[in-house]
């Protein structure tokens, strides 16, 4: 129940909000309270922009006690990322990269919640916990709840498009095990004894309500008893239209967008297909464009064309036959044009202003989508008083503003190795420990726990150097997880100020591991708990290596003295060192060299 996400909220129930009578709901409560317990479920979402597919506790109470809420929602818009939330008096969000795509398959979600710590779980795997003083808050009982609906905040959900009508969401069971320190038989230190499992065979009306006529502000749906269905031994939530309630696909499926890539076009479309019709290559048709072959992606939902040439098709659109859904009945789209986006790679170099207006160099930051070459999911922009001088910079325009509650960033370009810097300023917390993230990218954890105020301190300009990322799909994948959200909801969650990506090599023309083509960069960058600093000589030299930290001011000695031709590895480890950026300094031969890293405990 995404409420979370305003700082207030309208709960209505039996009533209709004016313009939220276009779509209907579902959800289904258990008529119990739980204090305390293990929660699990098996579940495969919706896909598609704009909706949530859920499974949580909430206080039901709440106006008479606290709003108590654990949270575990997979957003239709999303291929790796589950959001897992903690709300009391403010939203404690992780939106957690995963390793698969949520909306493909069934797989296990739960959670423990005791009087110490909420720990959530996928596939009976730990990933996630939290033990801040918020976790005290949560001491009243709660519902079970699972629900589908489309929200109304395109920031957070994605935009919604009612073509990808009607969408369902299964679910296969539900469990609960009650908290029993010391003498349970499940979960973590077998803290907590089963109590229940409902695999959902009929409705059990005794144990679930069903929600009629239900909704909230911010909801464009209502939620209807008749979407709410068992069946084939699953709890089916169905998304609908007025007209077509329930667990029904009356509807055709339609041709999104298409776009170009190299000798490729993909097509996305608003449903699951039949795999035979829309892996047809007859069934599409490009002016003056061969196609080889028609491709089912493993959504369902997309199609990728591979034609004879990579040349820039000079066609607008192409035209999509008689393709038909999964259905069991299949619902057949007989023909339709769609606009083919063709857009020009942006180049080797590109540098983004994350929150801001272009300028010099730097594009202005956008939303991502299939028509964009660069953009963001998930997150707002917020601005420092141009009266905050920002250290470290003189480009104070662009540190002060940035992007906030970022899930991922998406950038189009050439497969091959790249070296990325993140540009930050902590300009909204001032101690250690608020707001901290991880960083995940082509699907590699780089960063564990950033916390940018403890390296550097607020209004001070950091670039993150992250370098030798490999892209083989023609998309870099920036993802980020907040491990402490931070408070409220604008200035909250992972950040960047600023974006730099540069190619350093091509996988087409060099076949080369990262650390072959990049020997003289000090790595890994960051780094905890060591550096090495690699040197390859020619001939004997005389090498010496300091370190200075961020101000300029003398550290360490690393070594001074004379070496053979050859390659060396030096190693750097700050003993009793704090956080930040270091300089490492590399003379050889009265030649001096500098690299700027990163320390991150």
């Amino acid at each position: 129940m995404k409420i979370k996400i305003i700082t207030f909220i309208l709960t209505l129930s039996n009533s209709c909000l004016i313009g939220q009578d276009l779509y209907r709901g579902a959800e289904v409560r258990t008529r119990a309270d739980y204090l305390y317990g293990k929660f699990e479920v098996r579940y495969k979402p919706a896909q598609g922009d704009g909706l949530v597919s859920s499974f949580f506790t909430y206080n039901t109470d709440y106006g008479n006690t606290p709003w108590n809420e654990i949270d575990i929602e997979l957003l239709g818009r999303y291929e790796k990322v589950v959001d897992m939330n903690v709300i009391t008096t403010t939203s404690h969000l992780r939106q957690h990269y995963n390793t698969f795509n949520p909306n493909l398959d069934f797989h296990i979600y739960g959670f423990e919640w005791t009087p110490d710590y909420v720990a959530w779980f996928i596939d009976e795997e730990e990933v996630y916990r939290q033990v801040e003083p918020h976790v005290e808050e949560l001491s009243y009982p709660q519902k079970i709840m699972m629900n589908i609906w489309n929200p109304t905040y395109d920031d957070w959900v994605g935009v919604w498009d009612d073509r990808i009508l009607p969408r369902f969401s299964f679910y296969d069971y539900v469990s609960y095990a009650e908290y029993t320190p010391g003498s349970g038989d499940t979960g973590t230190d077998s803290n907590f004894t089963l109590l229940w499992r409902d695999d959902f065979d009929s409705y059990d009306s005794t144990r679930w309500e069903k929600k009629h006529n239900h909704t909230w502000g911010g909801n464009q749906a209502i939620f209807v008893k008749e979407n709410a269905v068992f069946q084939d031994g699953y709890l089916i939530l169905c998304l609908t239209n007025l007209s077509e309630i329930g667990y029904q696909d009356l509807t055709i499926p339609y041709a999104l967008w298409s776009r170009q890539y190299g000798n490729t076009v993909d097509i996305r479309f608003s449903e699951e297909l039949d795999p035979i019709s829309s892996q047809l290559v007859s069934n599409y048709s490009i002016t003056n464009i061969n196609i080889l072959e028609a491709l089912l992606n493993e959504d369902k939902r997309t199609v990728k064309l591979i034609l004879e040439s990579n040349a820039i098709i000079d066609a607008a659109s192409m035209g999509v036959f008689n393709i038909a859904d999964d259905s069991e009945t299949p619902n057949v789209l007989t023909w339709q044009v769609v606009s083919l986006n063709t857009s020009e790679p942006l180049g080797d170099s590109v540098y983004i202003n994350n929150a801001g207006t272009s300028f010099e160099n730097f594009l202005e930051d956008q939303v991502w989508g299939a028509d964009k070459e660069y953009g963001h999911l998930g997150g707002n922009y917020m601005f420092a008083a141009e009266s905050d001088e920002i250290s470290n910079t003189d480009q104070d325009h662009l540190y002060r503003s940035s992007l906030n509650r970022l899930a991922g960033y998406k950038i189009r370009v050439e497969n091959g190795f790249y070296d990325l810097t993140l540009m930050l300023s902590e300009n909204h917390y001032f101690e250690p420990n608020t707001r901290t993230f991880d960083i995940v990218i082509e699907d590699s954890l780089w960063i564990n726990d950033l916390d940018v105020f403890a390296a550097v301190g607020s209004y001070y300009a950091i670039d993150l150097p992250l370098n030798n990322i490999k892209v083989e799909d023609g998309i870099l994948d920036i993802y980020f997880s907040a491990q402490n959200y931070g408070a409220g909801y604008n200035a909250a969650g992972p950040f960047i100020n600023g974006t730099k990506l540069i190619k350093t090599a091509s996988l087409s023309t060099k076949n080369v591991t990262p650390q072959d083509y990049s020997l003289n960069q000090p790595y890994p960058n960051p780094f905890n708990p060591s550096i090495s600093i690699p040197v390859d000589l020619e001939k004997r030299s005389n090498v010496t290596i300091n370190i200075y930290d961020v101000k300029g001011r003398f550290i360490e000695k690393v070594t001074s003295q004379a070496f053979d031709a050859g390659h060396y590895d030096f190693s750097w480890k700050p003993f009793n060192k704090s956080s930040g950026i270091y300089i490492i300094e590399k003379i050889i031969d009265q030649k001096k060299y500098q690299n700027k890293v990163v320390f991150l405990k």
